[in-house]
């Protein structure tokens, strides 16, 4: 019997007693069930926190941060001028000269600041200058060359824990000073200390510049305090690539311009190297001009400079005991940024925090006792610019509503990469404490959190799979019971990810394939949804086989379960319709075609319940595919609450034929058609509400009509939207949707 005999359509007057039933109309506001009441997270923002974190892996981009050493790269004093720190913690401050070859490095490279000339002018008049700044950004060289200015007698770098401990007789005459304060010797600083250091320094005719970091507090110090900005970077690289081809026979300009044309270099620049950074991309400039190194070369060693602030960053946990508790604050909100980059504020800091806490927790003494107390933890004031991240204007999704807010991510897209890679390979306890961590974050509902911790797990497992993949991977893909759908669904995720690398690739596939043939239920499920995304896509023909088999357990049981392991055929479905708004549109429709004139039930089950996810989806998923493929996005911004099928006709029509036949194939189905006619309705919906997915809508449904049944169906599902007692369908919409499915001479006679 064919599916078109057993799916005749219903007689009219149902439609009068179905009316206003609670239930017969599926709500577009629910996205935790979808076809067959099946349990989904939402569409949308699953989709949005896969795209964000789909760049975290050594493949592609980041291959230079599996082999290269950080050792590759050439550095001497010639670069590294911009990072002085004070190194003495206490007693009489020490003065040491400068020397002469640093002045002079300073004098034939600085790059005037913005507002320089006011900074010179205020110490010149003042005597004493706070440049007030943050770590990293030049102020130092900044304050050498504003002392050069004005003096030309010896200058002084001042070792000290209290500029009070200047006194008049250790001040050389006619000579220049500069000094360091860590953050807390700046905060004790007054207005009065600075009237005295002024006065020292007036009757020695010489000048001080204390470096410094306190933001938004220049008015407390009176006059004496001057924001100081950052040089361009631009030209802060030509400036120095001139001065290191001075003496040779090669054409600087030539040379910046492979530097503006180049991706790599010029987004390594856009990113807001330090200073001291640019120094060192001119030098390897340089060296390429003189033919030492090639392009690709300078490429790496620029790259690697990222690797060298991770290092800095985690050689902070080297410090005294007392300071170690907010040294691993900092470090835990750098890596919940890794993690969570392009996110929420408030989702990077809470998780952070939760990571902070499980440290301080394993540490042993008195911190364990205190993971609550830290004066700047929540500050992103602090928190930010010492981890080089910014905040920006951005949206995230929320029950698949775009809503605005601020994204906090790093400057550089290759830290959370390079920071992450380096905590795994560097620091074994840590990685132990960031792993069970993760698994904590599994249980969180939402996408933007529990998919982004998975794809977390997938990089350690590509860095190392038979250790993350045994202990931590595993026994999540084989979690039964009430909460085992999610940290199933987070294992395959971490397996697709982990899977983006080459190198891995092959030894995820295998082990989907063992589950497929000797796996458990659950491991069975985990294997049909991991194959969903790019998994699946880059091996098609391979994951359409399996997800076959996967999603027709009952062919493999020798007595049919009462549920007919309707859990794995769901999973398995969902992965197929995955699969097609990810891209592999030709070859999903040729392979449901063939399952729909299959002569085994199972595997017409399979494909209709494809079928009735294809038909539920949004156009959102086509949005995240164009993206994801970097097309161009226009004529699909618009269509994100289109049907998903309509919006795939709208930009690839010779598929009507095919997807005709499978919508109309769908609504005939005994069972699952009652499924689709359903979810068939919220097509109708969209369509209500934008006159152009209408004009879409009403030029696909008489492609819907093969035989009378087809058009009874059809009219008796637009009559029940009509007399809904909830939602009504507006007349005017009901006439023109009757009338497009009308044969064309009942259409020509009405």
């Amino acid at each position: 019997m064919s599916d078109e005999t057993t799916a005749a359509a219903p007689p009219p007057d149902s439609a009068t007693a179905d009316a206003g039933k609670p239930g017969t109309e599926p709500s577009d506001s629910s996205p935790s069930s979808g076809p067959g009441g099946a349990k989904e997270p939402d569409r949308r923002d699953l989709d949005e926190a896969y795209l964000r974190g789909r760049g975290l892996t050594t493949a592609g981009a980041m291959t230079f941060n599996r082999d290269a050493s950080i050792q590759d790269l050439q550095v001497g004093d010639r670069y590294i001028y911009y990072n002085f720190r004070s190194s003495s913690a206490g007693g009489d401050f020490r003065a040491v000269p400068v020397r002469d070859e640093i002045l002079r490095w300073v004098r034939s490279r600085y790059v005037l600041v913005a507002g320089y000339d006011d900074l010179l002018g205020a110490l010149e008049q003042a005597r004493v200058l706070v440049l007030n700044g943050r770590p990293g950004t030049g102020r130092f060289t900044t304050g050498l060359r504003l002392v050069c200015a004005l003096t030309a007698g010896k200058i002084f770098r001042i070792d000290g824990s209290d500029p009070i401990k200047i006194d008049e007789a250790g001040i050389e005459r006619g000579s220049g000073y500069v000094m360091e304060l860590s953050r807390p010797q700046a905060e004790a600083l007054t207005e009065l200390d600075l009237d005295a250091l002024a006065a020292r320094f007036a009757a020695k005719e010489s000048y001080l510049v204390v470096i410094c970091h306190r933001d938004g507090q220049n008015h407390v110090l009176g006059g004496f305090a001057r924001s100081c900005p950052p040089p361009d970077i631009y030209d802060l690289v030509s400036r120095h690539l001139r001065d290191e081809l001075r003496d040779d026979d090669c054409d600087a300009d030539e040379v910046l311009e492979q530097l503006y044309t180049n991706r790599g270099l010029r987004e390594a620049l856009a990113a807001d190297p330090k200073p001291a950074e640019a120094a060192q991309i001119a030098g390897f400039l340089a060296e390429m001009a003189r033919g030492e190194i090639d392009l690709s070369q300078v490429e790496t060693r620029a790259a690697l400079l990222v690797r060298r602030q991770v290092e800095e960053w985690f050689a902070e946990l080297s410090c005294p005991a007392d300071a170690l508790p907010e040294a691993l604050r900092l470090n835990a909100f750098r890596i919940s940024l890794a993690v969570f980059n392009v996110s929420e504020y408030d989702v990077v800091v809470k998780a952070g925090a939760a990571l902070a806490t499980t440290l301080l927790k394993k540490m042993r003494g008195e911190h364990a006792r205190k993971p609550e107390e830290s004066l700047f933890a929540e500050d992103h004031g602090v928190n930010l610019p010492a981890s080089r991240a910014t905040m920006e204007d951005g949206t995230v999704s929320f029950g698949g509503i775009e809503t605005p807010t601020k994204l906090v991510m790093f400057a550089d897209e290759r830290f959370p990469v390079v920071l992450l890679s380096h905590l795994w390979h560097r620091h074994h306890k840590l990685r132990e404490a960031v792993l069970e961590w993760l698994t904590e974050l599994s249980d969180d509902r939402r996408p933007m959190v529990w998919v982004r911790a998975a794809q977390t797990m997938g990089l350690f497992c590509s860095l190392s799979f038979s250790s993350t993949f045994t202990d931590n991977i595993g026994p999540l893909a084989a979690t039964e019971g009430a909460d085992g759908e999610h940290r199933r669904r987070f294992a395959a995720i971490a397996l697709d990810q982990a899977a983006r690398d080459e190198r891995m690739a092959d030894a995820v596939f295998e082990r989907l394939q063992e589950w497929r043939r000797y796996g458990s239920e659950a491991q069975q499920w985990t294997a049909a949804a991991a194959l969903g995304y790019d998994l699946g896509l880059h091996r098609i023909d391979k994951a359409l086989r399996e997800l076959h088999v996967l999603g027709t357990p009952s062919e493999r049981r020798s007595v049919l379960p009462e549920n007919g392991y309707s859990d794995l055929v769901h999973a398995a479905a969902r992965s197929i319709a995955n699969l097609l708004a990810f891209g592999a549109v030709s070859s999903v429709l040729a392979r449901l075609a063939d399952w729909t004139r299959s002569n085994r039930q199972s595997v017409r089950d399979l494909a209709r319940w494809t079928v009735a996810y294809l038909v539920f989806w949004c156009g959102h998923s086509r949005n995240v595919l164009v993206q994801r493929a970097g097309r161009d996005r226009m004529g699909t911004e618009d269509k994100k609450r289109w049907p998903l099928l309509l919006t795939l006709l709208e930009e690839n029509p010779q598929h009507t034929c095919d997807v005709s036949e499978l919508v109309r194939w769908g609504l005939r189905g005994r069972d699952q058609g009652e499924v689709v006619q359903g979810l068939f309705r919220q097509w109708i919906h969209a369509a209500e509400k934008d006159d152009a997915c209408l004009d879409a809508l009403v030029a696909f449904m008489p492609h819907l009509i093969a035989g009378h049944g087809d058009l009874r169906r059809l009219q008796h599902l637009v009559e029940r939207m009509r007399r809904d007692w909830s939602d009504p369908l507006d007349e005017d919409i009901a006439l023109v949707l009757e009338s497009s499915i009308l044969p064309l001479t009942e259409r020509t006679a009405s």
